[in-house]
This record gives structure tokens, sequence and C-alpha cells, in this order.
């Protein structure tokens, strides 16, 4: 088995950061756990709900159709348990 790691955005360099890691067999198996894993949208909790802060809502979007195996950028092998 290995460890696949996904990375998906840097909020570093951009709005936006996303990763995860699947324990997997192969980089296809990897990814169709990854995106079987992925809600098709997500509503973030707005931290301090008021009526002063103005913001109503924050929804974030997955293109699972965009994410590939191109997406993994390291592996590790996972050590099976005794």
């Amino acid at each position: 088995m290995k460890s696949f790691h996904f990375d998906l955005g840097n909020s570093t360099d951009g709005p936006i950061g996303l990763c995860g890691s699947v324990t997997a067999e192969t980089r296809e198996e990897a990814l169709e756990l990854f995106k079987g894993a992925l809600p098709e949208d997500l509503k973030v909790p707005i931290s301090k709900p008021s009526p002063t802060v103005g913001v109503e809502y924050i929804q974030v979007y997955f293109n699972q159709e965009a994410i590939t195996v191109e997406d993994i950028d390291y592996t590790n092998e996972v050590e099976e348990e005794k």
C-alpha cells in the first residue's frame, strides 16, 4: 500500500488551498477514492455570524472532473501492520 498526497491549490500562492492524503494500491485507485470523498460543494461556516458582519454565506465548489492523477505531488510507502 502507498499513501498518495493530492495538491489542488496553494493558499500561499493563491486564494484557496486544498490537499489530502489517500492510502491505496495505485494512483488510479487513490484518485477514485479521493474524488469519492469530496462533496460537490461545501458550505463554509461563518466564524462570527452577526448582522453587522455582512457575509451571508461562503460556498466552495469542487470540479471532480478536473482532478487527475497529475495532482498527486508525492507518494509514500505505508508500513503494513504486523
